[in-house]
Order: structure tokens, then C-alpha cells, then sequence
């Protein structure tokens, strides 16, 4: 007899190793307690994994298959519960990405035969074929993208990109405009075995941040199946010129909301994608959209297996200070930080602009620690993991790692925030001012990141344009930046 583990983020039924579960083979699935608490997890996010492990084993039960699901301290008391009563003499799994589970795993391999079976379809690409493709330092999303694209045939006819261009990037960047709505996403309502999962997170898990309800986010397959219908069909459209736009009422805009499934294993990346390319939404949508998926999640997991141990503690900038208390519980005077923590605390989400132009922009001028940072991420965030996070938020969000993933540090003034946004209409912080009292906070610290760094960034093709801008400046005038910039390093719990 053998065992086939399904850990909580592979929840798909097209997991390769199911070709090799035979009649007496039982599939073990773990709902470790102590797991839940390596981070202190978003309440919802526990919510969603523990509510889709169960659906998935009932799934598998009404297909045939015996299941042996624990409810367990750890995964150890689950597995000496399992040892006991079947006593298999191999025990299968699907590959894991991230380095803290594959140390456990290797831990347990010691004891235990284990088989690997790939990862793939939860990836495009193997994690020996993600290391392949991405290539030698410095990485570059733009040749592994086409690559990527080439490889598995996506928008390409006669292998030319179809129309034209490789990248649609700059027609998706829209402002707000004043009456702009969008189509709503679709939320569910929770069953009985979500609702029980929601009293235990509250009763066991009740010093973990964030709140537990609503919880709208799909279970199953099934929904979300239903989600990725819906986006395809309604929300596509207009997700493309709006995808970098922000808006107070309307946090959710056309954003897929399809991480959350993707990321667990319920939608795999190649049928969202196909029904992207097969869709009758317009090129630059579509592309958009594919970049994301087809390229970004998968450059995001070549730079991890590439890169990983060590990613995980780099610090260029050698930034130390702490993230500030609003980061929790979203009270500050500025706005845009309000907006994008608050449905982080309330559903454990927000889009990719208020991740990367407000949370990650502020965390590298107000030189927060990147590994607080990409914790603060891992933690609170219900598509995170470590593959994912440490990529994003290290590399492309605070350029922590100097420059091996991205060409530049994204980091923008208030003015930026303020033409792609709302927010700063009902803000105590002026975009226009620098230095009075009433300046927008990014905006001194914008100039007082450039100053530190004018010698690294002079050379650098995307960003030598604003540092010949902060050197043209009058001393009196940059001296007066750069005090209101330590003033508001020193204020920074108060703002």
C-alpha cells in the first residue's frame, strides 16, 4: 500500500501523480495547526485553505478514492496516526515550492521512502525548467515573457506576436475617469463546512489579523470555475486600461480576484489563460492579462527556485526601520495608505498597483526592512506564499535585490498616486507640496531616496533622467527637501 500527500495548495484534480494512484493506495491531506501558525496568517486566508482542503477531500471520496483527512496539531501526529493504521511502504507527493516546506519534506524523506511527482500543471513549468528558462543574472521578464509565450503558443500566429507588438503595457495604464464604473465580481455565500471552518479559525486563531467575515471567496472548483466565467465574460474588458487606476468605492475595479484559486490549485494557469486568448475582449486586455499569468507568476517562481536560500535576507538599501502600526489596523491621515491596508484587513486582498505604487513605494522611501515588509505580505495577503512574495516584494516592489529582477526601483512621488487615484482628493497631505506642512509625505522622501543613491542610479538608463533633475536643483531648495524628508522619517508613526 502507498500513500499519496495533497498538501493544502495543490488542491487540483489534474495533479500528475493521480495517474499512479492505484485501488488500495489511501491520499492523506493534513490540517496542521501547526502549520496555520509558522505566520500569523489572515484570518480569511486560513479560512479559504482549511474549507478547500475539505471540499477537495469530499471531492476525491465521491470519485472513489479512500482519504485519510487529520485534523492535527501537526504533521507529524498525522502522520504517526496514518503509519499506524495502514503502514504504507512509499509515500507520493507533488513537488512544493516553497524552501520551508521542501526542508520539512527533506527532514521527513530521512525516515520515510519518498516519490516526487511533478508540479505541473499547477506551473506551465517544472521547477527545473523554471531555473532553465529564466536564464543568468540579471533576470529579465521581457525575454523570459517571450519565451514563455513562443514555447507554449500563446497569441502568436505564424510565430509572429499577434498584433504586432510583444507587449500592450502602455495602452493599460489609464487614469480614473469621474463616473467610472465597473461590472461587479462574483461572490458566494458560505456553505455549512465553510461556516464550521469560520468558528474554528475565530476560536483557535483568534489573535491572527484580519477579519473573518464576509468571506466571499470560492471553495471549489466549481466556484471557482464560475469566477473565472464571470471575469471572462464581464470584467476582462475593462480590466485592461484600468488595471494600474485606483478608486476609493470601488477597490476591486476589474481586477480577476482569480490568485486566491490559481495559487491553491482550483483554476490552473493554463485554462484561465486559454479562456483569456479565446475570449472576445480586446487585444490589449487580453495580452494584459495573459503577461500577468503566463508571464509574471511564472518569472516570479523562476526567480525563487533560482535565487532560493538567500533571497530571503536581501537588503541593498540596507533599509531597518519598523512597519508603522496603520499597517494593521489602516489608521493614518494618508489616504492612500488608508485605502490600500483597509481591504487588506477586511478581505485579505487589494490589487497590484496598490501593492506595488502605494504599500511597496512607501515601504522603500520610509526605509522599512524588507524582510518586515515581505512578512507583513506573506501574512496578511490570501494569494500569498513564499514563491510569490519574496519575488514580488523583495525584487520588484522594494529593489531590495539590487536590480537581479527588475531595472529599477519603483518608487513614484505623490503626484503619481495622485493621477492614478482618487485618493488624494480626500486627503490631510497636498500632492502639490514638498515641503509645508501639509506636504504629501512621498513627496520629500522621493527626492531624499534619489539623494542617497544619485552614484548608483546615474548610470541606470531608467532612472539617470531624475537624478540630473534633483542635482540641477538649488542647494538652499534640496536642503530644505531633505530635512522635511528626516522629519517625516522621524513622524512616521503619527502621520
Amino acid at each position: 500500500m502507498r500513500s499519496f500527500w495533497i498538501f493544502g495548495n495543490q488542491l487540483s484534480h489534474e495533479l500528475e501523480l493521480f495517474r499512479h494512484i492505484e485501488e488500495d493506495d489511501v491520499i492523506v491531506m493534513i490540517e496542521a495547526t501547526s502549520r496555520a501558525m509558522w505566520r500569523k496568517y489572515h484570518k480569511q486566508k486560513l479560512v479559504l485553505i482549511f474549507s478547500a482542503m475539505r471540499h477537495f477531500a469530499d471531492e476525491l471520496r465521491d470519485k472513489g478514492y479512500t482519504v485519510d483527512y487529520h485534523e492535527a496539531d501537526s504533521f507529524q501526529d498525522a502522520w504517526d496516526d496514518h503509519f499506524t493504521r495502514y503502514e504504507p511502504n512509499e509515500i507520493h507527493y507533488t513537488a512544493v515550492t516553497d524552501a520551508a516546506m521542501e526542508k520539512k519534506l527533506q527532514q521527513f524523506g530521512k525516515k520515510h521512502k519518498l516519490v516526487e511527482h511533478s508540479d505541473v500543471p499547477l506551473f506551465y513549468l517544472t521547477k527545473q525548467e523554471a531555473v532553465d528558462t529564466i536564464g543568468d543574472v540579471p533576470w529579465r521578464m521581457d525575454r523570459f515573457y517571450r519565451q514563455m509565450r513562443k514555447r507554449f503558443e500563446v497569441l502568436l500566429e505564424d510565430g509572429k506576436p499577434r498584433g504586432g507588438k510583444w507587449s500592450f503595457d502602455a495602452d493599460n495604464r489609464q487614469p480614473p475617469k469621474d463616473g467610472l464604473t465597473f461590472p461587479a465580481p462574483i461572490h458566494f455565500r458560505p456553505d455549512a463546512i465553510t461556516k464550521d471552518i469560520i468558528e474554528k479559525v475565530e476560536r483557535d486563531f483568534a489573535d491572527h489579523p484580519g477579519d473573518i467575515t464576509p468571506f466571499v471567496w470560492p471553495v471549489t472548483r466549481s466556484e471557482a470555475r464560475r469566477a473565472l466565467k464571470r471575469f471572462i465574460k464581464e470584467r476582462l474588458e475593462t480590466f485592461g486600461p484600468y488595471q494600474d487606476a485606483m478608486l476609493t468605492d470601488n477597490q476591486d475595479m476589474s481586477h480577476s480576484l482569480l490568485s486566491s484559486s490559481i495559487n491553491i490549485g482550483l483554476l490552473t494557469p493554463d485554462e484561465v489563460v486559454q479562456a483569456a486568448v479565446e475570449s472576445d475582449a480586446p487585444l490589449a486586455s487580453v495580452e494584459g492579462f495573459v503577461r500577468q499569468i503566463l508571464g509574471w507568476r511564472e518569472y516570479m517562481r523562476a526567480v525563487y527556485m533560482a535565487s532560493m536560500p538567500g533571497y530571503e535576507s536581501v537588503n541593498t538599501f540596507k533599509h531597518e526601520r519598523d512597519l508603522p502600526h496603520y499597517f494593521w489596523d489602516a489608521e493614518t491621515d494618508m489616504n492612500c495608505i488608508h485605502q490600500s491596508v483597509k481591504p487588506v484587513i477586511e478581505k485579505a486582498h487589494n490589487h497590484h498597483i496598490q501593492r506595488l505604487m502605494v504599500l511597496g513605494n512607501f515601504a522603500t522611501l520610509f526605509e522599512v526592512s524588507p524582510q518586515q515588509t515581505s512578512d507583513w505580505f506573506n501574512e496578511l495577503y490570501i494569494d500569498a506564499y513564499d514563491w510569490v512574495v519574496l519575488p514580488n516584494v523583495l525584487g520588484m516592489a522594494l529593489h531590495a535585490d539590487g536590480g537581479k529582477l527588475a531595472t529599477k526601483p519603483y518608487v513614484a512621488s505623490g503626484k503619481y498616486i495622485d493621477k492614478m487615484s482618487d485618493y488624494c482628493k480626500g486627503c490631510k497631505y497636498n500632492p502639490k507640496h514638498t515641503t509645508e506642512e501639509d506636504a504629501c509625505p512621498f513627496n520629500a522622501l522621493y527626492w531624499n531616496f534619489i539623494d542617497k543613491h544619485e552614484e548608483r542610479f546615474a548610470k541606470n538608463q531608467r532612472m539617470k533622467m531624475m537624478v540630473r533633475n534633483w542635482q540641477g536643483r538649488d542647494d538652499a531648495v534640496k536642503a530644505d527637501i531633505l530635512a522635511k524628508a528626516r522629519q517625516t522619517l522621524d513622524d512616521t508613526d503619527s502621520l
